[in-house]
């Protein structure tokens, strides 16, 4: 039995765990829970009894390189620097998908990504590494999502959606079928997405257009 640990204080650790418990019990997991690893000890949620370790001690004096470490962090590029500083300790991550999620044929899912409650992948659907598919969120046939995407609660991508790293996308937001949106794109809440970007913008609006610069 390897020990679980997730990365982070706030909402997003929260909501990983809670796909962690769900799937603890549904049935037997090669992993348990053992607690959150924090920065400064700040959790903004009672943890149950689990552990809370600083992440620094915690990197600085490692466990058995059998322990395995999820991300609960909800930014991007955060996950993907904090993702390449346990890379480089030798950790594992877990990959954790929700009881209820539906997982349809000949779809991959990346190491250390998060699949919520009744998140979707309908069938051919691709997701990169450390991505983070919020509740009820759904990709249709031949998507793609890169590395350390999030798609917030609600969100649907159509068919032949193409996402590069670290897209952001808000709760309820979606993109029509065959559109790419490049690495960094941010998409607000409840925008509609109609049309390429090349990334690194906010998207917002019903079409959306980027929120221009303040």
């Amino acid at each position: 039995m390897q020990d679980l640990w997730i990365v982070g204080g706030s909402g997003a650790a929260l909501e990983v765990w809670a796909v962690a418990r769900a799937m603890e019990a549904a049935g037997p997991q090669p992993w348990k829970v053992r607690g959150f690893l924090v920065i400064n000890g700040s959790l903004e949620f009672n943890p149950e009894g689990l552990e809370v370790q600083d992440e620094s001690t915690f990197l600085a004096a490692p466990p058995a390189s059998s322990a395995l470490i999820v991300l609960g962090l909800g930014e991007p590029s955060l996950r993907e620097k904090v993702a390449q500083v346990y890379a480089s300790k030798g950790f594992r991550f877990a990959t954790l998908i929700h009881p209820s999620a539906i997982i349809g044929p000949a779809c991959s899912v990346g190491e250390g990504s998060v699949l919520m409650a009744q998140a979707v992948l309908e069938t051919h659907v691709k997701v990169g590494e450390h991505a983070l598919l919020n509740v009820g969120s759904s990709i249709a046939h031949n998507g793609s999502l890169g590395a350390c995407c999030s798609l917030g609660p609600g969100v649907r991508l159509a068919g032949w959606v193409t996402l590069g790293n670290r897209c952001d996308l808000g709760v309820g937001s979606c993109v029509r079928p065959r559109v790419t949106l490049g690495p960094d794109t941010r998409v607000g809440a409840g925008a509609a997405i109609v049309a390429d970007h090349p990334g690194s913008a906010t998207l917002v609006g019903v079409p959306a257009v980027p929120r221009p610069a303040s």
